[in-house]
C-alpha cells in the first residue's frame, strides 16, 4: 500500500505541489497524466526523496515519513523500497550492462557475486537483453540503455516501480521496445508502478487507474474507461481533447 497525505513541494515562491494526497494499493499500475509543468514528476521525486517536500506524510510498505520531522535514517529506509527509472537512463557508462545491474545489489543490498549474477541473468531475459550482458551503454540503442534501467530497477525487487517518462528521450522508433517491456511486466508480475507518461495509448492500454494532474492538484481520478471515455472534469476534458486534436 502507498499512502500519501497533504504533499506540499515548493521551489522559491513556486508552489508546484499544492497538497496533493491519494493510495495506491499494492500490485495497481497508476498512470499519472497531464500538462508539462504540473508536478507530475516532483511528484515521483519527491516520494523517494530526490526532492524534499515541504510538508506532508508518505507511506510505502510499512514505512511512514512526516515531512515536517524528517529524520536521515528514515530517507535512507524509504528509498530502499522504491526504485525510479528516469528519462536519461542514467546508468554507468564504465560499467557492463550486467554490472549496471548488480551493483546496487552488491553494495546496498550486500548479496554475494553468485547470487547477483543469477539475479542479474534473470532480469535481462525478462527485457530482453541476455545478449548484451557484457556491453558498456555506449554501444547500446537508447531503447536499450532504458530496457537496462528498468532491469536494474526490477533487481532490487522494489515495493514501488517509479517511472519518470521513460520514453521522452528516445527517437520515436525506439519507444515501441520500451513500452513493450513495461507493458509485459505489468502483465506477468505483482509490481506497484508508478508510470509518469505522455503516451495516451499506452496509459490507457496498461493502467489500472489514470490520476490527472493539472497546476500542482488532482484534478481526477478513475479507470482508464472513466478518465478517457466519461471524464467529470472540465480540465480533464480539455486537456484530453488537446491531445487528441495534437494527434
Amino acid at each position: 500500500m502507498i499512502r500519501v497525505e497533504g504533499l506540499k513541494k515548493s521551489f522559491g515562491s513556486l508552489e508546484v505541489l499544492k497538497g496533493i494526497s491519494f493510495e495506491i494499493n499494492k500490485g495497481e499500475v497508476v498512470a499519472i497524466i497531464g500538462p508539462s509543468g504540473t508536478g507530475k514528476s516532483t511528484l515521483l521525486r519527491c516520494l523517494n526523496y530526490l526532492e524534499i517536500p515541504d510538508e506532508g506524510i508518505i507511506s510505502i510498505d510499512d514505512i511512514t515519513i512526516d515531512a515536517s520531522k524528517i529524520k536521515k535514517r528514515e530517507i535512507y529506509c524509504l528509498r530502499r523500497k522504491s526504485a525510479m527509472i528516469f528519462q536519461n537512463f542514467c546508468l554507468f557508462n564504465n560499467k557492463t550492462v550486467s554490472e549496471n545491474i548488480t551493483l546496487a545489489l552488491e553494495v546496498v543490498q550486500h548479496k554475494n557475486k553468485a547470487e547477483v549474477g543469477e539475479i542479474a541473468s534473470d532480469v535481462l531475459r525478462k527485457v530482453g537483453l541476455e545478449d548484451k550482458a557484457n556491453e558498456y551503454p555506449s554501444k547500446l540503442s537508447g531503447g536499450q540503455q532504458q530496457r537496462v534501467a528498468i532491469g536494474r530497477a526490477m533487481a532490487l525487487k522494489p515495493k514501488l516501480m517509479m517511472f519518470d517518462e521513460p520514453t521522452s528521450a528516445l527517437d520515436p522508433y525506439l519507444v515501441g521496445e520500451v513500452l513493450s517491456v513495461i507493458k509485459r511486466l505489468t502483465k506477468e508480475h505483482s509490481i506497484t508502478m508508478m508510470i509518469v507518461t505522455h503516451e495516451m495509448s499506452f496509459a490507457k492500454d496498461v493502467a489500472d487507474r489514470i490520476i490527472f494532474m493539472d497546476e500542482g492538484h488532482i484534478i481526477e481520478s478513475g479507470t482508464p474507461n472513466q478518465i478517457f471515455n466519461s471524464p467529470k472534469e472540465e480540465k480533464t476534458k480539455q486537456f484530453l481533447n488537446h491531445y487528441v486534436e495534437e494527434k
